[in-house]
């Protein structure tokens, strides 16, 4: 079995609102510190490394997939399943855009070239 890498307490957290299907979502995006060198040295933000998913409306059934889908994406994340990996597993519509805001997410990673 792989090992799962296990995230630090502290990391940068960054969201993002996006649209889908006329719902609105926030994806929050979990990035660790890297320390260059001696932790005196230059610190860095690496790849993100968990996703974090809520529908507009709370415990909705949008709401609850979302935020397990994120859960799945994340742990893949910290598994080392590459980011471009996942988006490209994710289902398309048929212009080839995301089916879901997963996917969206999903695109998000692999267009910031985490």
């Amino acid at each position: 079995m792989t090992h799962r890498h296990r995230l630090a307490a502290r990391r940068r957290h960054e969201t993002i609102a996006i649209e889908h299907e006329g719902q609105k979502y926030k994806v929050g995006l979990g990035r660790e510190m890297v320390c260059d060198g001696s932790c005196g040295g230059s610190v860095r933000f690496g790849p993100i490394a968990e996703v974090f998913i809520s529908a507009q409306k709370v415990n909705t059934q949008a709401d609850v997939l979302a935020k397990d889908g994120a859960i799945l994406m994340s742990l893949a994340l910290q598994y080392g399943c590459p980011p471009d990996v996942i988006a490209h597993a994710m289902k398309r519509n048929p212009d080839g855009s995301p089916a879901s805001p997963l996917g969206r997410a999903a695109a998000y990673l692999v267009e910031e070239k985490v």
